[in-house]
């Protein structure tokens, strides 16, 4: 008969080697940052001009795409989506986009997406939160092959790469990659200059040089890459995916003061998007639900002791979709209603750090502002 501490360790073995190491890896391979490609990957919005994105393939690819490999496909229509089209705030359509010939960092990565999937290329949105100072926020591409994604972002031309030379042998990071050793990876750029609102034969034939120093300096004060390898480090919320719903954090100190706001009451999310790019400390969202990716605020606020608390968020909108609550700590939820273009959540707080969690079930809230009280 085995003894009992015996006993116990031939069970954890087994539960390792078998079940829970299943159970493991089922929860590891479905961590957003680890998401296989589907369908939606490559997918291309039915309000495209087909006709007009093929024109723009064969300009990228003179002699066509047969002999290159993915990593190569990915490289070339990068160089394209951050040359082709000016630095200038700009939505819509791929198509659009290009034929406006401008954007920022959400639009040359969707025009570098859109492009990769009519080349067969899975590619997807990443974003980047908080980040701080400069940009407040940043979108990215990623593109699928050899078993894993790689990141390639068309706002700089940029990539970053296991070795110190660019042969092809080595590997892309992904930005889970760059996220956990920022330090690790050599960048990479595929332009000379981004945003030149030019593509031609000079373009095309640009190599892959490794980043100098100071790249772009003259455009931001400092380098970019320092910039980057910053941002990486310290980036809180990440979207792996234009659906992986991110927590925007919220921080309230109500132990000597009364109330905190963020914006004002004036119809626009303006200020609110200013204070949560610029602000020092985490203030949440301009908006909750399901905006691009959905998100949804994680309070936490700072009390005297138990007391009652009062959140109010106003909307740009009238008639509103509904918030929910969730409490996480030291939190009760006592009522939720709606006033006009208000939501109220009265809340009982039993410690002194309540945290709670609000959520858009349905539709997009935009917030016009938003205030936490300390009620007397």
């Amino acid at each position: 008969m085995l003894e009992f501490p015996m006993m116990l360790v031939l069970v954890a073995g087994l539960l390792c080697s078998s079940g829970w190491a299943v159970a493991s890896e089922r929860a590891d391979a479905n961590a957003f940052y680890r998401q296989l490609p589907g369908a939606e990957e490559l997918e291309v919005s039915v309000e495209e001009d087909e006709v007009f994105l093929e024109e723009v393939l064969r300009s990228i690819f003179p002699d066509g795409t047969g002999g290159l490999t993915d990593e190569q496909k990915g490289i070339a229509i990068l160089r394209y989506a951050s040359t082709a089209m000016k630095l200038k705030n700009n939505g819509g359509t791929a198509t659009k986009i290009i034929k406006e010939g401008y954007a920022i960092c959400g639009g040359l990565s969707h025009v570098h997406r859109t492009l990769c999937r009519k080349v067969g290329l899975p590619a997807r949105y990443i974003g980047a939160f908080n980040l701080r100072p400069l940009m407040g926020s940043h979108a990215i591409s990623e593109v699928y092959y050899d078993g894993k994604w790689h990141l390639l972002d068309p706002t700089f031309g940029l990539f970053f790469y296991s070795k110190g030379q660019y042969d092809g042998t080595g590997e892309i990071a992904s930005f889970h990659d760059l996220v956990l050793a920022p330090e690790k990876w050599t960048a990479f750029k595929v332009v000379e200059k981004p945003w030149i609102g030019r593509y031609d034969d000079a373009v095309r034939a640009l190599g892959v040089q490794v980043v100098e120093a100071d790249y772009l300096k003259d455009v931001y004060g400092t380098s970019i890459l320092d910039l980057y390898r910053k941002y990486a480090a310290e980036t809180f919320p990440i979207a792996f995916g234009h659906r992986d719903p991110v927590s925007y954090p919220v921080d309230a100190d109500l132990r000597e003061q009364v109330e905190m706001r963020v914006g004002e009451v004036d119809e626009h999310s303006r200020d609110v998007l200013t204070k949560v790019s610029n602000g020092s400390v985490y203030v949440g969202s301009h908006y909750l639900g399901g905006s691009y990716p959905p998100g949804f605020h994680t309070w936490s606020i700072k009390t005297p002791g138990p007391c009652r608390l009062q959140i109010v968020y106003h909307s740009t909108t009238n008639d509103p979709p509904g918030l929910t609550p969730t409490p996480l700590k030291a939190v009760r939820i006592v009522a939720v209603r709606s006033e006009g273009r208000q939501v109220v959540l009265d809340l009982q707080a039993i410690g002194p750090e309540a945290i709670v969690s609000v959520y858009c079930p349905e539709g997009t809230f935009a917030v016009d502002a938003v205030r936490a009280v300390r009620l007397p």
